[in-house]
């Protein structure tokens, strides 16, 4: 008794591995985030439409989201280290050779491979990187805000190589990712042996329900976030913005998610999940709205706050499905991140479509009511008893 309490006062015990965890989820989500930065110069190079560029995002987004579930079963089963080296490798070398592939289904094939790379990694980080020092949403916090940064700093990156050398010379990228893959292997650690025991099956479990309702606000969410991630390149070049504005603008969105992925993971453990859900998916609202009836500096402000608002959920409600579900909790994560992102993702085409007929700016303020049903869900929300609660809340 005395040993297991002391282990409960050091929270910091399994801390080391969160790092290397989140180098991956930024070399992984970084590289995943070339396509917004890219679609301008794609939509111009194969004259598509807007619905069709839509349908690009969908592919990689669908087949990343639900290769979650199976892959997150996996990783609960054969263990997680091998995906998280795996995951980041085929999709950083996917993405990078978006810019030399001469036609539009090759790009897509392309697309479905990263969409792979990214259903690989994700379950698994995500279950390596749960803890059980009270203090899990901090931890998760960390990890997301490491794919968050790297989504941020992705569409710059990718945008200086093709926007100075061409679309021609994405491929060279290959070479720094494959750097950081090989520093994976050396430093993702290796996972205690699992013991074998039975596992209830996800839909029988008593906490079932909940976790239904986490996935149906995390399908809101994502569907909100995911569409206005998309087109927001193409929604300042239509503005008048140059490329390389409309790529700071998806750095902006992205950078303010990872303050809102530690603040929110912080906050939850001090004051509950389901309040810091909430609060986060009906505070969004107004703030997307601003930033749609705004422009210049103004509007760049509001789009920050927006994307600090609603993303700091995200890794909130992983962790409560994690804590509803301990024994499966690569399928949970494969669950609230990969189905809901997938459901998300394969509506997108259709705010496109949207785009086509009604203008970019309707579109994306008819689809950001959906955070309205987003919010009641998520009142309706029942927290469980948290190991570790009363620690988590010291220092």
């Amino acid at each position: 008794m005395g040993m297991n309490a002391a282990h409960r006062g050091r929270p910091t015990a399994r801390r080391p591995a969160v790092w290397p965890l989140s180098l991956g989820h930024g070399l992984n989500d970084g590289y995943g985030a070339f396509l917004s930065a890219l679609l301008p110069l794609l939509i111009s190079r194969f004259g598509m439409s807007l619905a069709a560029a839509g349908l690009l995002s969908s592919f990689r987004s669908a087949v990343a989201s639900f290769g979650q579930l199976p892959l997150g079963a996996l990783a609960d089963r054969a263990g997680a280290r091998w995906l998280v080296v795996l995951g980041p490798a085929v999709t950083c070398t996917a993405m990078s050779l978006l810019g030399v592939l001469p036609t539009y289904w090759a790009v897509a094939v392309a697309l479905v491979a990263a969409g792979l790379g990214t259903a690989a990694f994700h379950p698994a980080g995500a279950s390596l990187v749960a803890g059980g020092d009270g203090r899990r949403g901090m931890s998760m916090a960390l990890f997301s805000a490491g794919g968050t940064l790297g989504a941020a700093l992705g569409p710059l990156l990718i945008a200086g190589v093709a926007g100075n050398l061409g679309l021609s010379f994405t491929p060279v990228l290959l070479l720094p990712a494959w750097a950081f893959v090989l520093l994976l292997v050396r430093v993702v650690p290796r996972e205690a042996r699992r013991e074998k025991r039975d596992r209830p099956r996800l839909r029988s479990h008593p906490h079932a329900g909940q976790v239904v309702r986490l996935w149906s606000i995390g399908v809101l969410r994502e569907f909100v976030s995911m569409s206005y991630y998309t087109f927001l390149a193409v929604l300042w070049t239509r503005r008048g913005a140059s490329l390389t504005v409309a790529s700071l603008a998806l750095t902006v969105y992205s950078l303010s998610g990872v303050v809102g992925d530690l603040v929110g993971g912080r906050l939850s453990d001090r004051f509950g999940r389901k309040t810091i859900i909430v609060g986060s998916v009906a505070s969004a609202l107004p703030l997307f709205y601003l930033f749609l009836l705004t422009d210049g500096w103004l509007s760049f402000l509001f789009l920050a706050l927006a994307g600090a608002v609603l993303i700091a959920s995200i890794p909130v409600s992983v962790v409560f499905g994690q804590e509803l579900v301990p024994e499966q909790r690569g399928l949970v994560s494969g669950v609230l991140l990969g189905l809901a992102w997938g459901v998300g993702s394969l509506l997108i085409g259709l705010v496109g479509y949207l785009g086509d007929q009604l203008g970019l700016e309707v579109a994306l303020g008819l689809l950001t009511v959906l955070l309205v049903p987003a919010t009641l869900l998520a009142a309706g929300l029942r927290e469980p008893e948290r190991e570790g609660k009363g620690v988590a809340g010291d220092g």
